[in-house]
């Protein structure tokens, strides 16, 4: 439970800092790394989460200017999705957090092997990311 609990605190701080959910950018980072080649369908079947799900992520990433749809297959059911600019800085963005989050984790616990990676060992990582994330925006209130 404690490690739900964590897991749940890092994705609420994401998207506190982000502007997006983890799903979101998952949905981006693996569009940009297959520009114009990917589907709702291809995601959602790639990441092993419903379509609906994946098609309202994706929905609001085209509403709000991140991912734009291609019509340029005969099939107009079918719409290639690429980021725009704005999508490729978010994604950068997005992935910056993430890297920071990981090298604060692994300065938190030393693992020789990640594969070992025990329960107790990840929540403790996640509070420190979690921990961290209120002690900067305490810091950045005053």
């Amino acid at each position: 439970m404690a490690l739900k609990r964590e897991l749940e605190k890092s994705a609420t701080r994401f998207q506190r800092l982000t502007g997006i959910s983890v799903d979101q950018f998952a949905i981006l980072h693996q569009i940009l790394e297959q520009p114009g080649k990917l589907t709702s369908a291809t995601v959602a079947d790639s990441r092993g989460i419903s379509r609906a799900a994946v098609s309202r992520g994706i929905s609001q990433l085209i509403r709000r200017g991140y991912v734009e749809p291609s019509y340029e297959s005969a099939d107009r059911r079918i719409r290639p999705l690429s980021l725009t600019p704005s999508g490729e800085q978010l994604e950068i963005e997005c992935y910056r957090v993430v890297q920071a989050a990981a090298e604060l984790m692994n300065e938190t616990i030393e693992i020789a092997d990640p594969t070992t990676l025990i329960v107790d060992q990840l929540t403790q990582m996640l509070m420190a990311v979690t921990a961290r994330g209120k002690a900067d925006a305490e810091r950045d209130r005053v």
